[in-house]
């Protein structure tokens, strides 16, 4: 592409120069459309950003021309002494099509009414323009004084380079910036770059693999080849990247790679700044779905073109981290590059390889190519000798990576120094990170390997899938290490109990490797892990139980997130499902480090809470299983002793008669799934409701507040009383609500909840023999703790659900009215809805589970659809991953059995289905 002529011919044909704003507005909307049509057609990011900048540097050469012309005519006599340099990314000659354009008006000793008149009709006409200019009028002297007490200052003037004007002027300005800025201060000049660059990397996330990157300024971006640029650029004469290779910086591969990634990047960019017809760096959600169609990618498998495309993107961010890393590395190390003879004189490891100021080198290739199994075992000695790998040793790894193969892998001699150090009793996380990076991991372990940068496009996964499972390790080892020996004392001490920790190391690893292929990624990946096991020579106890990890990797989560932990059925099938102790250990220490490798606020002491409960439930099954001594108690024997014991506990406080009625109206299963401490002030709330008022409760229209832990009255009004608990350490409050039940009670209640923004984590809901309803609701803190449980929150909570329950007010559009779309919400990929229904998880109820978007009074949409399809509720379990509700109903019909009818199921499944997909609410009939 001859940008030259394309620019001059497109002046020509951009109209006269009587009005040049308009002129240049021409000239530059033709030459991006010119541009966009080329950039669409496969062009390379270098190739557009060369020919932007070529652009831009004849469109301000003719301005700057026809500004000095015009002056000139009217001032003969005048100096025209001035010439205007490029700085900054214009300077590199790396401009994007809606780049900002940095211009340096320099003069020689004093600025001029001629300068002060061709700048200001330069900058005038390309602001007209539409373009973002920055600018700054100064002397060589003036530059170079202001260069050295400025950084930025200073970091422009190394890119600068001559558009036009006085070539003379420019030509002592660039022999002051060689001599007094890029040989004076250097030691200065990289300590502060480095520590910019540092201070740039917190401020954009500190990773690679973030869920938005910024192609610009974040980790693996466009500036960390810029900060290896300049700090090259002060330690050796070279304008380009291509000097490193000619100064033995790095190999002419790197240099290749490099530049492909900075191709990738900028094309990215280029695609950013089109589609958004402005300035835009970030790759938000939603422009990757766009950019990832306009660069024309496709999906693979079973990923789709987003997940294709920012696969790649971090692929080639990846790249230009580690090469960045290198030369800036190399630049900066005292002994400079070639030093990795000179170091190993350190303390002396075994033959060829050394320890010297804390890294690890090696000193001959040799034994690496002689004894491939060295490239596992080099790992094995950082990690038991708290080093780290030089970057020289990194590299000669890299180039090494080739002798691993299958024959390799299945060797004893490879095999072994892995699983040492999966047994080794610390640093087992950054040696498996060190591994990874260098491309080991991958080598040894294809399957794992392939998880190189995948992406799951969703807002719930922050990480890439191999950067995930790496982090579960982390947390295992924290637990190990007893970094939360108060937090969670059990997880700590079961985690110390562990004795082949290497298979959960293993399982740790290999829990997604499945993914990206289709289907149920456990169910593949435990077949993989099979594989990997028979070739890493495990036993096979060993083998079976890492098969056993990964295929149930999910289990328990599921279980305790979806399903009702007071069934009997669902805990025996569990603990059944686990087979014995030690694989409920490991699962259980797995699904922990799982959800807390997710990414921040996923986990939290509800799940904690739950998850414990089932482990102990289950723990419980299978030690006296062991010993012989379980025996599983039929339901009506159990309800007969439970009611026994209330009896003999509360009768005196509460009068048998009165005690009598509340345990003969509630069915069996309320006295099943509720802890006893709880149920006398569920009787209390049914006592108030009756209106007796003989059990020490208020009247009706009186309110009684109590302790954080104790039940607190919002209230007693017509319909409905209620009574709310606090719970700050389990991170959830407690709302109990006893009223006569009636047609979509439950829904109404849900609806209410949504349009206060309280979040519901369950609901358990009764129903007496005499028709009033006791529902007690978890409300989630999620990081709102005060505000939940702020008293005259619950009063307007209370307030609005005496209107919708009185039929004051229409549920449905206070619902509606809450749900205005929030400017700051993150947007994220359309979450596809699913309804599934299981009638074998519970012997009394049909289990419905409902995926779809998360949105404001979906959980009212779900609820009132069962109302109108004549299904009454018994439990909800919700949870919402981001964007993702996970909604769980254990169902009746209008007997109060399971729903058996398969038409009726499919009825039920495809109403539910289509009441959300067009997340349409109709007015609930009063």
């Amino acid at each position: 592409m001859d940008a030259a002529a394309l620019s001059r011919s497109l002046l020509e044909e951009s109209g006269v120069e009587a009005d040049l704003a308009r002129m240049a507005r021409v000239y530059l909307q033709k030459a991006r459309a010119l541009l966009l049509e080329r950039h669409r057609a496969g062009a390379g990011g270098r190739e557009i950003v060369f020919a932007y900048t070529v652009v831009v540097d004849h469109l301000i050469r003719h301005l700057f021309q026809v500004a000095s012309r015009d002056y000139i005519q009217r001032y003969p006599s005048v100096n025209p002494r001035c010439a205007l340099i490029a700085q900054g990314g214009y300077g590199r000659g790396e401009l994007n099509p809606y780049s900002d354009i940095d211009l340096l008006f320099l003069y020689a000793w004093k600025v001029t009414p001629y300068v002060e008149s061709v700048a200001e009709k330069v900058l005038y006409s390309l602001w007209d323009a539409g373009l973002e200019v920055g600018h700054a009028t100064r002397s060589i002297a003036e530059s170079m004084r202001l260069a050295n007490t400025d950084m930025k200052v200073k970091t422009a003037l190394i890119d600068a380079r001559c558009v036009c004007g006085d070539a003379a002027l420019y030509a002592d300005f660039a022999k002051a910036v060689e001599q007094q800025l890029l040989k004076k201060n250097e030691d200065r000049f990289v300590r502060e770059k480095l520590e910019e660059n540092r201070l740039r990397r917190e401020r954009y996330g500190g990773s690679v693999y973030l869920l938005e990157p910024d192609v610009k300024e974040g980790e693996g971006g466009l500036r960390d080849i810029h900060t290896a640029l300049w700090i090259s650029k002060v330690k050796h004469p070279i304008k380009e990247l291509d000097g490193l290779v000619d100064h033995g910086v790095i190999q002419a591969k790197d240099l290749a790679e490099l530049k492909a990634a900075q191709d990738f990047l900028l094309r990215v960019r280029n695609e950013l700044h089109f589609g958004a017809g402005k300035h835009q760096d970030q790759l938000t959600f939603e422009e990757q779905e766009r950019v990832s169609r306009a660069l024309g990618f496709e999906g693979e498998r079973k990923l789709k073109a987003v997940e294709v495309f920012m696969r790649s993107y971090y692929l080639h961010a990846s790249q230009v981290n580690r090469l960045a890393s290198l030369i800036i590395h190399r630049l900066t190390e005292p002994a400079g590059a070639g030093a990795s003879k000179r170091r190993v004189a350190g303390r002396k490891i075994r033959e060829g390889i050394a320890i010297a100021r804390g890294y690890l080198w090696i000193s001959d290739p040799a034994l690496l190519t002689a004894e491939p199994e060295n490239l596992i075992g080099i790992f094995a000695e950082v990690q038991k000798h708290n080093a780290a790998i030089s970057e020289e040793t990194r590299e000669l790894i890299r180039d090494h990576i080739g002798l691993i193969d299958e024959k390799l892998r299945r060797s004893a001699s490879a095999c072994g120094p892995f699983l040492e150090i999966l047994k080794w009793k610390e640093r087992v996380y950054e040696t498996l990170v060190e591994m990874h990076r260098c491309g080991v991991l991958g080598a040894l372990i294809p399957e794992f390997g392939r998880l190189l940068c995948m992406v799951l496009h969703d807002l719930y996964h922050i990480y890439t899938v191999d950067q995930h499972s790496l982090r579960l390790v982390t947390e295992l080892e924290q637990l190990r290490e007893g970094a939360f020996r108060e937090t969670f004392p059990l997880l700590t001490q079961l985690a110390r109990e562990i004795e082949n920790v290497e298979i959960l190391y293993l399982a740790l690893l290999f829990h997604d490797i499945g993914k990206g292929y289709g289907g149920g990624h456990s169910e593949i990946g435990a077949e993989m892990a099979r594989g990997i096991a028979r070739r890493m020579r495990l036993n096979i106890d060993d083998a079976a139980q890492l098969e056993f990890l990964v295929r149930h990797h999910l289990l328990m989560a599921h279980t305790a997130f979806r399903r009702d932990l007071e069934d009997d059925k669902t805990i025996m099938d569990f603990a059944r499902a686990m087979g014995n102790g030690s694989n409920l250990k490991m699962l259980y220490l797995l699904t922990y480090a799982d959800i807390r490798a997710v990414g921040p606020q996923v986990w939290n002491n509800w799940k904690a809470a739950l998850l414990e409960d089932l482990y102990l439930q289950a723990s419980g099954i299978l030690e006296k299983e062991d010993k012989g001594e379980f025996r599983r108690e039929d339901r009506r024997s159990r309800c007969r002793r439970i009611r026994a014991r209330l009896r003999r506990r509360f009768s005196a406080k509460y009068g048998a008669e009165k005690l009598q009625r509340f345990l003969e109206t509630l069915p069996d299963r309320y006295f099943l799934a509720t802890p006893e401490d709880e149920i006398p002030a569920h009787l209390e709330l049914m006592d108030q409701f009756s209106g007796d008022g003989s059990i020490n409760s208020p009247s009706r229209g009186e309110s009684r507040d109590g302790s954080m832990n104790s039940p607190s009255r919002a209230g007693t009004r017509e319909g409905f009383v209620s009574s709310v608990r606090h719970f700050p350490e389990r991170e959830y409050s407690e709302m109990a609500i006893c009223a006569e039940d009636r047609p979509g009670l439950f829904a109404r209640i849900t609806g209410v909840f949504a349009a206060s923004g309280l979040d519901i984590l369950n609901a358990r809901i009764t129903t007496s023999s005499d028709g009033i309803i006791l529902d007690v609701f978890r409300i989630s803190h999620a990081g709102r703790a005060a505000l939940i449980m702020d008293p005259q929150k619950w009063e307007r909570v209370g307030a609005l659900l005496d209107k919708v329950l009185t039929g004051a007010v229409d549920v449905a559009r206070v619902v509606e009215e809450s749900g205005r779309p929030s400017l700051f919400k993150r947007r994220g990929p359309k979450v596809s809805t699913a309804i599934q229904i299981d009638n074998e998880a519970s012997d009394d109820f049909t289990v419905v589970e409902v995926y779809t978007q998360d949105r404001i009074g979906v959980l009212f949409q779900i609820t009132y659809g069962m109302h109108q399809l004549g299904i009454s509720i018994h439990l909800a379990k919700i949870s919402t991953n981001v964007d993702q509700v996970a909604d769980v109903f254990y169902v009746a019909d209008e007997q109060g059995g399971k729903i058996r009818d398969q038409q009726r199921l499919e009825t039920i499944r495809q109403t539910l289905y289509q009441s959300l997909v067009s997340e349409e609410v109709e007015e609930i009939p009063a």
